[in-house]
């Protein structure tokens, strides 16, 4: 209430009172509207609410002003909550596991670009352009006639959203170093250097704007053909001629891949090997695009469909990666680029940059195509993958799924079992084995430690006897260097020679293929990456072998006998029959009372490697704090080898991340599991583990606890899009009731003082209410409940609305209880900015009425009903009012999209209120005013929403691409709005009731109908929120003429 009167107080010095329109609005709800009983406000008659006396006045003021304080206390805390969540986000800096290490890059570019692709061949050619990249002194270069010379295997990086077709320089540049300069790195015989071709899409927004993505799409299958024509001419005559390309696609251009064999002029089986990075496969990054919503529904089934068919070329040939970044991903949700449940684990999968071995580092969203660790592994796995004997270009997708699940994951998941050489039937036991007197047996449970120093005193051989009749058994090996050859073996027996000593002979398998590289860990390590690919320092060399395995074989043996050894080589080796995982139930409340309350959970640790598995700690968007402490280390100096680490996994996706030298302090435990919006796979377990690797005789014991404030900086990631669906719903509630208050009394009070009732009347439900969603939809029962209602409630308001699960899209996507605040908190938070944007919306127009009083200008507004002493020009001004509306709506209908025209009629409005507070009031001037405004805070609220295909637009224009914009001609879609801007413009106000009904009852339900939607799905529908403004303007234009 007291908001205007502040401005004033600003603007204007002096004891009377400002007789504008919006104080005057506040003054006389001041005097006749009572907090305690609206029937008694719908009584009072205007000349009554003139000449109240003044003990109701006060009676009236107090009751304002007790709802006034309510308000602020909630309007403050939300600034607060915005004011910690600001604060937390920045100051938190990443270390340890999530720090940033990628190391700079240095290349010698050039790029030709590709003149012969012209309108011949696509209809795009003006817009867009295609290069290819040739590396200086590597590659070959054009010939004196300008030709180029093509004699390697084609690849297409396809850039992202406002990418850049020069971003494939670093992986490029990568793959022709390794090829021309260390062969030797590469192991496949028939590899062949890589023409990178590249495309220059002007740096479209391709993530705001679906028709831009199918343009991108249709252009390149053009491009493919194009590409492949010419090795027709150019290719060598010792190998077939290419036939599909391989494709690289950062951050939107992998979605783009996979839009292309959706659309008609997709060549087939020109493509059957994606590698993506940072691709938002599993929902769309934004949704202010209902078009984008729509494609990516329909390639979603288009994939699922081709690899449901195992005969199809897909299933049989098909393979996608995706290559994410992960916590430092701050453009895009890591949890977003998921490719499972699109593509089955026969034909691709997800992995982090952290679980990379010889990577080990996040990666942010454009490191991530020049990051020099990451760009040399590509350049390997790239050259691995081709063949030049096939006419595709590439090995078998059994051959390449290997490669992939090698170079791309730990080796310690249970999905890579399968390439494991201990895994394969006795067939593969190619070594005999002769052991004679100089070996010594190691008792189960007792570790073999061997290092440089003690490695004379030490026999030729150590046996490991695994024992037949043990249902718990785990056999594990870490060694700074792989020099000594660890052997399974069977058919052990024993043989009697000359000399009449016995002597064993065994078949065996030598496991150092299944041996994984892991970070080194020692007493000046910081993260994991130090011991990366190019590095100074080398990494671990690590076996795992679990009961299954074991059981195939009868002993293992560690041969000795090598001489090349560091000074600071070790190996530790431990077959045991102790229970090495242990289950944890707690759940994150129990993990955050127990830090609240100091209750140090601590869990113990010891033997070479112990796993703990936290069943009911897997939702991404909770992090925690992992402090150790380590008992029995110092006393002894053989356990100074290295220092405790641990590995920190999930099953699937395939994230895992090394906290080396566990005593530098705690360490961020942050993971992407089940993820908000995310479509999940209730099969896999979802249980974060922790595997420790411990020292020869250290015990260490950990505790955990929540981490608020990388928790904080996480959710701001994640939810961006739902602070506008939240700040919409909040503007609908409000003008709700600003509309129930009219229908009652006849008068459109301000929208501030209607924000101070809504909150003050009922802030206890709605808080409430946002509190009870999320632990409705984490329960199994009501999640399908809501399942089911959403689609229907989907289905019945549209059927252009995207076929999300409803449990990953309903209100914040969160399926974590302890998560429960986060929907008050946001509210909260959104409220905060509304009132803000008011008081922004409020000072303007107040200053604008004391200029005008200032200089003059200050006139009453127009009125239908004086609008006869004035017909000339009132007709000139209807006539430009109704040629404005027709040009607005034939642009939109042939060249523009209704979102900017939204956009221009959003400045319309505000004009339009900034004349209406210059102009003298009356009590219907009020009213006009008030009603005004609070179409405009809708609509400023709806420019976010619909202001990214503008600048789309915009870009269009600037690079003068002069065809029609391509889609959004919908004029429907703004008709309803300018028919209402046009009325407002004519000071005209929607009727209360006629023929005895009260009207606007069906705005209030419709209002009402728009916040609770944008509640609970607008988050993953921001687009649908402008057709549900557009009908409530309909309604408001309609019910002008009741």
């Amino acid at each position: 209430m007291g908001l205007r009167r502040g401005i004033e107080a600003l603007v204007q010095k002096g004891s009377m009172v400002f007789a504008g329109r919006y104080l005057g609005a506040k003054k006389s709800s001041n005097y006749t509207e009572s907090a305690r009983d609206d029937t008694t406000e719908h009584k009072i008659a205007a000349s009554e609410r003139e000449t109240s006396i003044d003990d109701s006045m006060e009676t009236h003021e107090i009751a304002e002003q007790h709802s006034g304080r309510i308000a602020k206390r909630i309007i403050g805390l939300g600034f607060l909550f915005i004011l910690l969540a600001v604060v937390m986000s920045t100051s938190k800096r990443f270390s340890g596991a999530d720090s940033p290490q990628c190391r700079s890059v240095y290349m010698y570019p050039s790029y030709a670009r590709i003149d012969g692709f012209d309108e011949r061949y696509t209809k795009l050619a003006k817009k867009y352009h295609l290069y290819l990249y040739r590396e200086q002194g590597k590659d070959q270069g054009p010939r004196e006639d300008g030709t180029i010379q093509l004699d390697g295997i084609p690849v297409l990086f396809i850039p992202g959203n406002a990418g850049s077709f020069k971003q494939a320089r670093s992986i490029a540049a990568a793959c022709a170093y390794v090829y021309f300069d260390e062969p030797g790195s590469i192991q496949n015989p028939h590899t062949k250097n890589l023409d990178f071709f590249t495309a220059d899409f002007n740096e479209d927004l391709t993530a705001f704007h679906g028709r831009t993505m199918l343009d991108q799409a249709g252009y390149l299958n053009d491009a493919i053909e194009y590409i492949l024509s010419l090795y027709q001419s150019t290719g060598s005559n010792h190998d077939p001629t290419p036939q599909s390309v391989l494709i690289v696609g950062h951050s939107m251009g992998g979605i783009v891949a996979r839009v292309m064999p959706t659309l008609k002029n997709f060549r087939p089986d020109s493509v059957n090997s994606y590698i993506t990075l940072s691709a938002p496969h599993a929902v769309a990054p934004v949704t202010f695009d209902g078009d984008m919503l729509k494609i990516y529904e329909r390639i979603t089934k288009f994939w699922r469909a081709q690899y449901a068919d195992s005969s199809s070329s897909y299933s049989q040939n098909v393979s996608i990666i995706s290559i994410t970044g992960g916590v430092l991903d701050s453009v895009l949700p890591a949890d977003f680029t998921i490719i499972e449940g699109i593509v089955p684990y026969s034909n691709g999968f997800t992995t982090y940059t952290t679980t990379i071995p010889e990577l080990w580092t996040p990666i942010d969203h454009l490191a991530i195509v020049w990051c020099d660790q990451l760009r040399s592994i590509l350049a390997h796995i790239l050259l691995e993958s081709v063949d030049t004997r096939s006419p595709f270009k590439t090995r078998s997708l059994d051959d390449r799924m290997h490669l992939y699940r090698k170079m791309l994951l730990t080796g310690l998941e249970d999905y890579t079992n399968q390439d494991k050489v201990l895994s394969a039937t006795p067939s593969g036991l190619t070594d005999t084995l002769e052991l004679s007197t100089d070996f010594q047996q190691v008792n189960i449970d007792e570790q073999l430690i061997i290092t440089s120093a003690n490695r004379q005193t030490k026999p030729s051989y150590y046996i490991f006897t695994i024992p037949k009749n043990s249902d718990r058994l785990q056999f594990s090996v870490l060694t700074s260097n792989l020099s000594h050859q660890v052997l399974f073996c069977q058919d052990g027996r024993a043989v009697q020679d000359e000399a009449s000593a016995y002597s064993w002979t065994a078949n065996c398998i030598s496991a150092s293929d299944d041996f994984v590289k892991i970070p080194r860990s020692a007493l000046d390590s910081y993260s994991p990456s130090e011991s990366s690919w190019g590095a100074d320092t080398a990494p671990f060399e690590f076996l795992s072998v679990n009961l299954t395995s074991l059981l195939a074989y009868d002993f293992i043996a560690i041969n000795t006998e090598s001489t090349n050894l560091d000074e600071d080589f070790f190996m530790i080796g431990e077959l045991t029959t102790k229970e090495t995982k242990a289950v944890i139930s707690d759940t994150p409340f129990s993990v955050f009372f127990n830090g609240l309350f100091k209750m140090r959970k601590m869990l113990r640790t010891s033997g070479l490697v112990t796993t703990l598995d936290f069943t009911n700690l897997y939702s991404s968007i909770v992090s925690y704090r992992v402090r150790t402490r380590s008992k029995g280390w110092r006393s002894r100096g053989d356990t100074r080898l290295f220092m405790p680490l641990f590995r920190q996994s999930v099953e699937k996706p395939f994230e895992s991340k090394w906290h080396v030298n566990l005593y530098q302090g705690p360490q961020d435990v942050n993971f992407h599991n089940v993820a908000p919006f995310v479509e999940l796979n209730s099969t896999h377990d979802k249980s974060l583990r922790l595997s420790f690797i411990n020292p020869p005789g250290t015990e260490t014991y950990m505790d955990l606890k929540v981490n608020w404030p990388l928790t904080v900086k996480m959710l701001l990631i994640r939810f961006r899009l739902s602070i506008a669906a939240f700040t919409i719903a909040f503007v609908s509630l409000v003008v709700a009731y600003q509309f129930r208050h009219y229908g009652k009394t006849g008068q459109f009070i301000a929208f501030d003082s209607a924000l101070f009732r809504v909150l003050h009347r009922h802030w206890v439900g709605v808080l409430s209410s946002l509190s009870l969603l999320i632990p409705l939809t984490s329960l199994q029962n009501s999640s399908q409940s809501f399942s089911s209602i959403s689609h229907k409630l989907l289905a019945c308001l549209s059927g252009l609305m995207s076929s999300n699960s409803a449990d990953s899209a309903f209100f914040l996507g969160v399926r974590e209880s302890f998560m429960w605040w986060l929907g008050p908190v946001f509210f909260m938070m959104t409220i905060s900015l509304v009132y803000l944007v008011y008081c922004i919306m409020a000072f303007i127009e107040t200053l604008a009425a004391w200029l005008g009083r200032k200089t003059g200008i200050n006139r009453p507004a127009a009125r239908n009903s004086s609008m006869s002493s004035s017909s000339v020009n009132y007709q000139f001004y209807d006539a430009r009012q109704i040629l404005g509306a027709l040009i607005i709506i034939l642009s939109v209908l042939f060249y523009v999209p209704y979102q900017f025209a939204f956009v221009v009629l959003t400045i319309v409005q505000a004009l339009f209120c900034v004349k209406l507070a210059v102009s003298q009031r009356g009590k219907d001037a009020r009213n006009l005013a008030n009603f005004n405004n609070s179409v405009l805070m809708l609509m400023l609220f709806l420019v976010p929403i619909n202001a990214p295909i503008v600048v789309v637009f915009m870009r269009n224009f600037a690079i003068k691409w002069e065809t029609p914009f391509r889609s959004h001609h919908n004029c429907l879609a703004v008709l309803p709005i300018v028919l209402l801007i046009e009325s407002n413009a004519r000071s005209r106000m929607p009727k209360r009731a006629t023929a005895g009904k009260d009207l606007t009852n069906i705005v209030v339900g419709w209002l009402l109908h728009t916040s609770l939607y944008s509640v609970l799905f607008g988050t993953r529908n921001l687009y649908w929120l402008h057709h549900l403004f557009n009908s409530l303007c309909a309604m408001l234009f309609l019910q002008t003429f009741a």
